[in-house]
Order: structure tokens, then C-alpha cells, then sequence
């Protein structure tokens, strides 16, 4: 059985499913800050902060002004950690085991890393020794690889972090549950169509960074167990997956700018799908080919599907 979906009720889910389907809390609370995250499955960490990094703009978007001193609830509750997902992110503690195959078969992203530790694999077991014996450490409390510049060529963003041990950060029943590398893409692809509420297979598969050929059959397998549903969207030319436990609130009243990291629109093929708006992030265009800016948010505003991009 296939789902027919029309346009406008493909945007309400979509729209609800991503936390825009409620009204913000009087006042945010580190309850609410949690909640955000595990609806989402992921923030994306970026530091760009020409109006915020993304990883606390998203969650403002939804639930407005909150306390950041929440950062405790992610770095030292257990609850969450960072794991390369979609790109750098914040994840639930829970997922970790689902990404097992990442850790082990993909060192592909981000670019070069794979390169960098087969030339310099004794420096990094190095490093790692380090960390184990001082304690947490940042980048520049080491020295880098002999023959290496400090910093890396062209970058131009600093970041101040502490890196430490999975092991001391992640809570041991996450770190030692085994799931084999099938059941933990199936059940990424679960979580994006939940946060996606109906979507297509690029769209699903990117949400992880999962390859098209990977997601492809796992979808099937998904649908065949009934925990997804094949879906027809009107205009959409691909079959699309749908949560079969997705709702659409009867009003969505969101005044939200988003940041051009935030899940709702961070795939701009599926922006124009589903919103009709052409959308791209203009950081890496030359600026005299830019048509918005250096870093231009959009904003949703409510139901109205004529306006509510501008």
C-alpha cells in the first residue's frame, strides 16, 4: 500500500516532525533542551558565528531563548556526545553503538583525517597516550607532528575544545553494546524518517551521511517489516518513506530564522521540493557571485505556504 500525500500535507509533517508543530515554552528548560535533541536525533555542530553556531541556534529556532550554560547536559551528564553523523554533531549517547560502522569502516570524512593518521600513525598513538595518561587536553597543549605547521593550511576558524576518551565520556552500557553494521544503518534511517516525518532515500540517507546504495535496500527491508510506509508525494517525482506514526499539527504558527545548518533545510534539494525555495549556502561562492550573502538565514513563518519563506 502506498500513502498519497499532497504537498501542503507533506510540509505540515515535515514541519512538524522537525518541532515547529508547537508552541515554544514559557521558559526554556534543560528538559525542553533535551527533548529538541533526541526529536532531531542530531545537532549538527558548526562555529560559524556570524549570527550563532548552529549547534545553539537550532535549538533556540524551537524552543527560543534558553540557558547555554545547559552545555553541561551535553558534555557532562552521559546523556550525549559527538560523533561524526550528518557532519560533526551532538548525538544521543544511545546512538553511539549505531554508528559502530562508521567508526570502524569510514575514515573517509572529514577529508584528509584517513591520510593524516596513516602518516602519522605513531604520533597519533602518541596523542592518544596522552590523553589517557594527563586527562582531557587541547590541541594546543601538544606539539604538532614533526615537520608540521600548527595550524592547517587555509583554515581559518579557531575553536577552543578538550578532547578526551570515549571510554571516560561515553556511559560503559552504550560503549559496550555490539550492533552489527545492517542493524545500526536501519535504525539511523528509522530516526531520520522520524525526523523528517516522510522523505526519499536521498533525503533519509543523508540525514546520516549514509550512501544512497547503502540506504536503498534497508529502506526496503524497513518497509516490509511495516515499521515504514511507502509514500507518493504530489509533484515528487521518487517514491518517499513515511513514518507511519507521524502527525501533523492543525496549525504550525512558528516566526523561526533558521540557521543554514539547521536539519529543517540543511538538504536544499529537498528545500526546493518541499517548500518551493531555492536555497543555497553562500559561504564557499565567491562573493561577487552571491546572490543573498556571506551567511543568509531563512525564516518560516506559520502556515501561510505563499509566504512563509523569505
Amino acid at each position: 500500500m502506498v500513502t498519497s500525500l499532497s504537498l501542503g500535507e507533506a510540509r505540515r509533517l515535515a514541519l512538524t516532525a522537525q518541532g515547529f508543530g508547537q508552541k515554544r515554552p514559557r521558559s526554556a528548560t534543560v528538559r525542553h533542551l533535551r527533548d529538541t535533541i533526541r526529536r532531531l536525533g542530531l545537532l549538527q555542530i558548526d562555529c560559524v558565528n556570524v549570527v550563532c553556531a548552529a549547534h545553539y541556534m537550532v535549538p533556540f529556532s524551537r524552543l527560543g531563548p534558553y540557558d547555554r550554560a545547559a552545555d553541561d547536559l551535553i558534555y557532562r551528564s552521559g546523556e550525549f556526545a559527538e560523533h561524526w553523523a550528518h557532519e560533526i554533531s551532538i548525538i544521543p549517547a544511545e546512538t553511539w553503538p549505531l554508528l559502530r560502522y562508521r567508526r570502524e569502516t569510514d575514515r573517509v570524512r572529514p577529508w584528509g583525517f584517513a591520510r593524516v593518521l596513516e602518516e602519522h600513525a605513531d604520533y597519533a598513538a602518541w596523542v592518544l597516550e596522552e590523553v589517557r595518561r594527563r586527562g582531557p587536553l587541547a590541541a594546543d597543549e601538544l606539539p604538532p607532528p614533526d615537520g608540521a605547521p600548527r595550524r592547517i593550511p587555509g583554515a581559518w576558524i579557531g575553536i577552543s575544545r578538550l578532547y578526551d576518551l570515549a571510554e571516560r565520556l561515553i556511559p560503559v552500557e552504550h560503549r559496550s553494546r555490539r550492533v552489527e553494521y545492517d542493524e545500526g544503518r536501519r535504525a539511523l534511517l528509522l530516526q531520520a524518517t522520524q525526523a523528517h516525518a516522510v522523505g526519499t532515500t536521498k533525503d533519509l540517507a543523508d540525514y546520516f551521511r549514509m550512501s544512497v546504495r547503502e540506504a536503498k535496500p534497508l529502506l526496503r527491508e524497513l518497509v516490509e517489516s511495516g515499521q515504514l510506509h511507502e509514500a507518493r508525494i504530489e509533484g515528487w517525482r521518487e517514491i518517499s518513506y513515511l513514518d507511519p506514526n507521524a502527525k501533523a499539527s492543525r496549525s504550525i504558527e512558528a516566526a523561526a530564522l533558521l540557521s543554514p545548518f539547521d536539519p529543517l533545510i540543511w538538504s536544499r534539494p529537498r528545500v526546493e521540493r518541499l517548500f518551493g525555495f531555492e536555497y543555497r549556502v553562500e559561504i564557499f561562492v565567491p562573493p561577487e557571485k552571491r546572490k543573498y550573502g556571506f551567511d543568509c538565514c531563512r525564516f518560516c513563518l506559520g502556515i501561510n505556504w505563499s509566504r512563509e519563506w523569505t
